[in-house]
């Protein structure tokens, strides 16, 4: 580390994508790590994707970093979600009591931001008509758009920023993982499946939604989902076992 930088990590925070692949992300990392040679630099999601937060700070602590700078690269800012991150940095730092954690000015909040902005304007003209370089198939949407898919059961999973920090992203792709396994994704014993946003029992994460029975079950595990598939999917029987049913107000 350089005598001028007071930190041996960074962590590039963006909103996550469904893909689980984020090429800017991956982008903006590089750039950062040519540009601090000195420092280790990683990227990390809120939601949607991975790695959340914790399992990127988590990260940084094993490759013996013990001052770490998080710098948010979002737009636009939130200042409900900063303050839950700060939260989630400070809960993070009870298991890792020697590592100091330090939230840069959300770039949504720089002043730098216009100016780059202004900078992709200049670059772009003349920019060419959008006639000149059509998207492919442009004039029509996939025939398969216009049908509701056959299913049994329809499961809403929450990856939204709360439930994402609690590991919501690891079990998605159990999930997806334990459903094919059971032949779940094939007619007539298909589940399909919708990620959220956030579902709101947020203390309650992850969360997941079994329709059209209408059932919540909250503080998923993998064993918990196991326990869903078994007996909720393939024997249509609610599970309280190993999960709680979340029951609405």
């Amino acid at each position: 580390m350089n005598e001028t930088t007071s930190f041996d990590a960074i962590v590039i925070l963006s909103r996550g994508v469904y893909n689980r692949t984020a090429p800017q992300l991956e982008r903006l990392v590089a750039a950062v790590q040519r540009q601090q040679p000195d420092c280790l630099v990683t990227g990390a999601v809120v939601d949607q994707s991975d790695p959340a937060l914790p399992a990127a700070l988590t990260a940084c602590r094993e490759a013996g970093a013990r001052r770490i700078l998080v710098v948010p690269v979002f737009i636009p800012g939130d200042p409900n979600l900063l303050q839950w991150l700060l939260k989630v940095i400070r809960r993070w730092q009870e298991t890792a009591p020697d590592i100091a954690v330090m939230m840069a000015e959300p770039l949504s909040e720089t002043a730098v931001l216009p100016d780059a902005v202004c900078r992709l304007i200049a670059n772009s003209s003349p920019a060419p008509d959008v006639r000149q370089l059509p998207p492919p198939n442009w004039e029509s949407d996939p025939a398969g758009w216009s049908k509701i898919p056959d299913h049994r059961y329809h499961l809403l999973f929450c990856r939204g920023p709360r439930c994402t920090a609690l590991g919501a992203d690891d079990l998605w792709s159990y999930l997806q993982e334990q459903l094919a396994a059971h032949g779940l994704r094939r007619e007539p014993e298909r589940v399909l499946c919708a990620n959220t946003g956030c579902l709101y029992p947020c203390n309650l994460g992850p969360v997941l939604i079994v329709y059209p029975d209408g059932v919540w079950y909250g503080r998923l595990t993998k064993t918990a989902i196991d326990q869903i598939i078994q007996s909720h999917l393939l024997h249509n029987e609610a599970s309280p076992k190993v999960t709680p049913i979340l029951q609405a107000k």
